[in-house]
């Protein structure tokens, strides 16, 4: 897992160059204006889900994890709470669903927390299970944008 703020992008000097460039080639099409729902950047390898949802309690929801795809979760507006852990701390994972490239599971250990603010990003990559939308600190209402990446663009 990765955590960074947009505004600090030139400074990020850990992350791949690729990945940079990926962010900033999905910020130029400004995903605060478009509509929900799937975008294209390149294809099936590269895209972005531009969501809004309220967010909810942790226990109502349960991380899922990728084994094909990066998630660079970009938070737009609101708060938002990011339960996750490491490669290997999913317990009793469900069936792997290849079409859509995710399996999901209810517990992880160990458990790390992330409390998003609007501007910072979340980059978690494959095998690395996560639970985005939980409340942070009230519900709320909040806008963000999922970059799918390929591991093979890298």
């Amino acid at each position: 897992m990765i955590l960074g703020r947009i505004s600090e992008l030139s400074a990020q000097t850990g992350i791949a160059p690729q990945l940079l460039a990926i962010i900033k080639q999905a910020l130029a099409k400004h995903p605060e204006t478009l509509s929900a729902g799937r975008h294209e950047i390149d294809g099936d390898d590269i895209f972005m889900n531009v969501m809004s949802f309220d967010t909810s309690e942790p226990q109502s929801k349960r991380y899922e994890q990728h084994r094909e795809y990066l998630d660079i979760q970009l938070l737009l507006n609101g708060q938002e709470r990011i339960d996750f852990g490491p490669i290997g701390a999913a317990i009793e994972p469900d069936v792997y669903h290849q079409d859509d490239d995710y399996l999901l599971c209810d517990e992880v250990v160990p458990c790390q927390t992330l409390h998003m603010q609007p501007g910072m990003f979340a980059i978690f990559l494959p095998g690395e299970p996560h639970k985005p939308g939980c409340v942070s600190e009230t519900a709320q209402s909040i806008s963000k944008v999922v970059i799918k990446v390929h591991y093979r663009c890298l």
